[in-house]
């Protein structure tokens, strides 16, 4: 069986046609703006945020973590 070359290069652009609708699924699912606007902040902003993010989950964990000693009567 022989292939010819311009099959190749139809079976090439219909994979790299299958990633970017793959891509583009993705992208429907990003919000954006949300992206833009962090980016609009310096390195230390953004380090700042996180942080903060990172307090909140850990206040969360520790206050769940009471609250489940307190319904187990400990």
């Amino acid at each position: 069986m022989v292939i010819c070359a311009s099959c190749v290069t139809l079976i090439l652009m219909k994979g790299a046609v299958a990633k970017i609708d793959i891509v583009h699924d993705y992208m429907r699912d990003i919000d954006r703006t949300l992206l833009r606007e962090s980016l609009k902040l310096t390195f230390e902003q953004r380090a700042q945020k996180h942080l903060r993010a990172l307090q909140m989950v850990e206040e969360l964990r520790r206050a769940g973590k009471e609250l489940r000693q307190k319904s187990d009567g400990r």
